[in-house]
């Protein structure tokens, strides 16, 4: 078939993809009707949240099952993904705001969550994203809490004892730190990243830039930003940093464990209902005596809750007294985790929830690229 032979039998295929995306464009604006009379109901009533992670994690999850094909079924969230950001903008545009410069880890978190139609605010310390949804600049605020590798982000957890926030819903990444820089290995004298993500990669590092000086920075994306304008430096950051401050990928995926993820936690003032498939996380404090850890436990294992983390950090108020960490399965209006909790008082010289939530996805993925390439 000669190249004109092709063209002739490809356009009536064309013509049938081009009416169906009119199709599809007319049913996306009748959908966008409906949206905006949700959102000017919800407009008139009080207390009303615009943003609903478990009401969009369903609707994702049913269309992903009703598919027939032959549509990719992990292609279907990330297309409603950004179908519901953009009718939802329609309501109110939401203000998120995030820790990190763009293209940060927190960044494309919050685009996995969010969609590229809300207004992202970064921020280069964790307190002040706490700061800016407390004072109402932002409705939500995202921000990690825990990397597989390295542990608990201790300022995280150091901001929820002060605030009021809550966990509102949470996501987890797969993390892969890629190794920046315009200069030839042999240039490199210096290299820029967060403290965590050095923590991530300090066997990779070890062999490969021993005599390297390392720089901490506010956040991964604001040491690719400066290893851009910098010669003879370097960044470890994500590959959607490189991108948008223009740096290259010299070695990809340097993480040290394979299995590399974060959680990060979306944070505001609303919070969910149960819904039977539930996350609860809360932090404490005990009673110095012995056995107390053992006791505080036991309330947990008697009502049948599921413990999936617990950790401890040195308290800032007394030397050698711990704050600890914990995160189990179920909602506190659930009739066993409300009984395990008020046994757990008993211990403690301090409870604080933080939040009951969804179970968070775990995305294997990359996150779309919002460059579109």
């Amino acid at each position: 078939m000669t190249p004109s032979e092709n063209d002739q039998a490809l356009q009536p295929l064309r013509e049938r993809i081009d009416a169906i995306d009119r199709e599809i464009l007319e049913l996306l604006n009748r959908r966008a009707e409906v949206v905006r009379e949700v959102g000017q109901l919800k407009q008139r009533a009080e207390g009303v949240c615009f943003y609903i992670p478990r009401r969009e994690r369903d609707i994702q999850e049913r269309l992903a099952k009703e598919s027939r094909g032959p549509f990719p079924s992990d292609a279907i969230p990330l297309v409603f993904r950004e179908i519901i950001s953009a009718c939802r903008s329609l309501e109110a545009k939401l203000k998120v705001a995030f820790f990190g410069s763009p293209g940060s880890y927190t960044h494309m978190a919050a685009l996995e969550k969010f969609g590229q139609s809300s207004q992202f605010i970064p921020h280069e310390q964790i307190s002040h994203v706490f700061r800016s949804v407390e004072k109402r600049e932002a409705h939500y605020g995202v921000v990690p809490i825990r990397n597989s590798t390295y542990g608990v982000v201790a300022e995280t957890i150091d901001n929820f004892q002060k605030s009021d926030l809550k966990i509102y819903a949470s996501t987890q990444h797969d993390i892969h730190h890629q190794f920046l820089s315009k200069s030839a290995p042999s240039e490199i004298k210096r290299i820029y990243t967060h403290g965590q993500a050095f923590g991530q990669c300090r066997e990779w590092l070890d062999r490969h830039f021993p005599e390297a000086e390392y720089v901490e920075v506010a956040n991964t994306a604001a040491g690719a930003e400066r290893a851009a304008v910098e010669p003879g430096t370097a960044a470890i950051a994500a590959e959607l940093a490189g991108k948008l401050y223009g740096v290259p990928i010299l070695h990809a995926n340097i993480e040290d464990r394979a299995h590399n993820s974060t959680r990060f936690v979306i944070i505001g003032y609303d919070s969910e209902p149960p819904t039977g498939r539930d996350k609860t996380s809360m932090i404490f404090q005990l009673r110095n005596r012995p056995g107390a850890l053992l006791s505080a436990l036991e309330p947990f294992r008697r009502h049948t809750i599921n413990l999936t983390h617990i950790d401890s950090r040195p308290t800032k108020d007394e030397r050698w007294e711990y704050l600890f960490f914990i995160e189990f399965e179920g909602h506190t209006q659930d009739e066993n985790v409300r009984r395990a909790l008020e046994e757990l008082e008993e211990f403690c010289l301090q409870t604080k929830s933080l939040g009951s939530y969804p179970r968070e996805d775990y995305v294997r993925t990359p996150v779309a690229d919002p460059l579109g390439d």
